[in-house]
């Protein structure tokens, strides 16, 4: 089903004042902090629209009191003008919608459209209607309004006097049809938070920066028609070979990347470093290229769970019901990181370790994952240098 631009008004009319589509439309309802009409205006938004105050007849456009006088535009001369008049209410609310998207514009966050920021799409209409509802913004704040949230990778969500915040309208208008368009076909500089984010930089040279979290770019097409190179730790260029349309991106401080074959991961020296060391004790090193374990590995980790509960969810996995007999833990670990089964004395000294409580099954996991011999089985070094790749 589309949800067309008028579905989209519609939506904004019941969310804002309780007006039912095809229904009862409440253009002469005023709330308790001065706000009217269908869609909520006040004096501030009727004055940049030209129908309130312009001949500066009230000096505080914020305080919503209506003492000023009104301008006479379209038929208005007075708050019960507007109350009376359901269709220039539809004219306003669409031409503020104009000057919103100029706003947005102007502050250059239209480019967040496409974009994923702490796990909620960014859309044109989500966009709009945060705007309509906080602010779009303005160039001498970073925390204000829409741009205030979408700078903080839609971590800090600014709310209205009735406790509506902007992840709250961008959840709810997300997926409506606009007359708007994003030219992404010029460089851009696409920057998240301190949240989940999925960052795409579509056309052109792009810098994608993911910040905390575990982040990823998204790319359209498959892993072989791009060129990946490491720069420093966090840094990395991704070109699209070919003079592709996706141009070459620089990503700082992202983890993962997905393509639309199959997916790589960027931090060895994170959760990918721990999946393949582990994949490498557990299952032999040649099982770090199998893309599904080290997916799901990745997913457990990512997801938040630690180290160690995964080391004894894979060791379980190996072994089954002899997940609980030491003897069998130290040859699978053994056999994996050296090659080949422990000497008697060997095997006794690490399962004594064991029985005693001196380690885990989870945590003798570990002390063999993170020996040198198996980040050298594993090729640790050169991973770091091309990503690990997984499904």
């Amino acid at each position: 089903m589309i949800n067309t631009y008028q579905d989209y008004f519609d939506t904004l009319g019941f969310r804002e004042s309780s007006s039912i589509p095809g229904g009862v439309q409440n253009y002469d309802t005023e709330n308790a902090f001065g706000f009217i009409g269908k869609y909520q205006f006040g004096e501030a938004a009727l004055f940049d629209l030209g129908y309130y105050g312009i001949d500066q007849s009230d000096s505080n456009l914020f305080r919503n009191n209506w003492t000023g006088n009104w301008s006479g535009k379209n038929g208005i001369n007075s708050k019960q003008d507007y109350f009376n008049n359901g269709t220039v209410q539809e004219i306003i609310v669409r031409d503020w919608h104009n000057m919103l998207w100029s706003r947005i514009k102007f502050l250059e966050l239209d480019k967040y459209e496409g974009q994923i920021l702490n796990d909620q799409p960014i859309t044109a209409s989500g966009m709009l209607a945060a705007a309509h509802l906080i602010g779009a913004g303005s160039r001498s704040s970073d925390t204000a309004g829409l741009k205030g949230y979408l700078l903080s990778g839609a971590v800090f969500s600014p709310e209205d006097a009735n406790g509506t915040s902007a992840n709250d309208y961008m959840q709810v208008f997300t997926g409506f049809q606009t007359p708007f368009v994003v030219d992404h076909n010029i460089a851009e500089i696409i920057e998240g938070g301190s949240g989940r984010d999925i960052l795409s930089g579509f056309g052109g040279d792009d810098t994608l920066i993911g910040n905390d979290a575990i982040d990823a770019a998204i790319y359209s097409s498959q892993s072989a028609d791009y060129i990946l190179e490491k720069h420093t730790d966090d840094v990395w260029t991704i070109s699209h070979k070919n003079s592709g349309t996706d141009g070459t991106d620089t990503i700082v401080n992202i983890e993962r990347i997905q393509f639309s074959d199959n997916s790589v991961a960027l931090d060895l020296d994170g959760h990918a470093g721990q999946t393949a060391k582990l994949i490498g004790a557990v299952f032999g090193a040649e099982s770090v290229l199998n893309k599904q374990f080290v997916g799901i590995g990745l997913r457990f980790l990512d997801d938040g769970t630690s180290y160690e509960t995964l080391m004894q969810l894979a060791i379980t996995a190996a072994l089954g019901v002899d997940a609980v007999n030491h003897t069998a833990v130290v040859n699978l670990l053994y056999e994996n990181i050296a090659g080949f089964t422990p000497s008697a004395a060997e095997e006794t000294r690490f399962v004594a370790l064991l029985d005693s409580g001196t380690h885990t099954v989870a945590s003798l996991g570990i002390l063999a994952a993170e020996t040198g011999l198996n980040q050298d089985n594993i090729n640790l070094v050169g991973l770091s240098q091309t990503g690990l790749e997984y499904f």
